[in-house]
């Protein structure tokens, strides 16, 4: 179940905020493309790739879909079963941020097989994971709970204030199951996920930690101990 007050309340955050300010920037270079953002939520990626990009946008819960309202890029109600519609090789990019952890793993590489079909030649997936390293610093530095680290070092699930429990997965396991080349991945919350909130508050703050974050987002070691990886395969 997806709790949309909580997840409307932390988007209106600074710590909310600056995950889209990130993630809009690493999308930025994209223009002219066939994009399909799948599991589009409220459709923040998709109204920011819009502007420079034919869109479609798929999401399954109607609420946050908010279909009768018109905006620059079609919406289509639905989930894995709506993509059958469409041709193969119908867009040059994907984009999955923040899905596949709640999908069940036996049932990721029917996604991931889909998104393959509907790739052009030399298309490109855009996948937003959660990174075990990343919410293990995260439970121990920031929230103090040493035995939500442990259970999730043992492979245990986790569980989100918005979203259902969901589960990681490593690059290695998306690679296998993808059947895609890798072309690089990033960095989202490597700092900002370990710092107290009161500071998130502070004038200037957002500003400041979206340009650091942003200056480390394709070094390592900062993108494998970030809170989220974003991914770029190529088919």
């Amino acid at each position: 179940m997806v709790n949309l007050e909580n997840y409307r309340a932390m988007l209106e955050q600074p710590w909310g905020k600056i995950q889209y300010e990130i993630t809009f920037a690493q999308l930025a270079h994209l223009e002219g493309k066939q994009i399909l953002d799948f599991g589009a939520g409220f459709g923040l990626v998709s109204q920011f790739l819009a502007k420079k990009n034919q869109v479609t946008a798929v999401e399954p819960n109607a609420d946050m879909l908010d279909i009768e309202t018109e905006t620059d890029y079609q919406k289509v109600l639905g989930s894995l079963e709506k993509l059958a519609a469409f041709p193969d090789k119908s867009f040059d990019v994907i984009t999955c941020h923040n899905v596949l952890e709640y999908v069940a793993p036996a049932e990721r590489p029917n996604y991931l097989a889909e998104f393959n079909r509907l790739l052009k030649d030399d298309g490109k997936l855009s996948i937003i994971k959660h990174n075990q390293v990343g919410k293990v610093l995260q439970n121990v530095v920031f929230s103090n709970d040493v035995d939500t680290a442990l259970d999730l070092l043992a492979g245990g699930d986790f569980h989100s204030q918005s979203f259902a429990q969901g589960s990681t997965y490593s690059l290695d396991e998306l690679l296998e199951l993808s059947g895609l080349e890798l072309e690089n991945y990033q960095a989202i919350r490597t700092f900002y996920s370990l710092q107290p909130n009161h500071f998130k508050t502070e004038p200037g703050w957002l500003e400041k930690m979206t340009k650091v974050e942003l200056a480390v987002c394709d070094q390592t070691p900062y993108k494998d101990i970030s809170f989220l990886q974003h991914v770029w395969l190529r088919k």
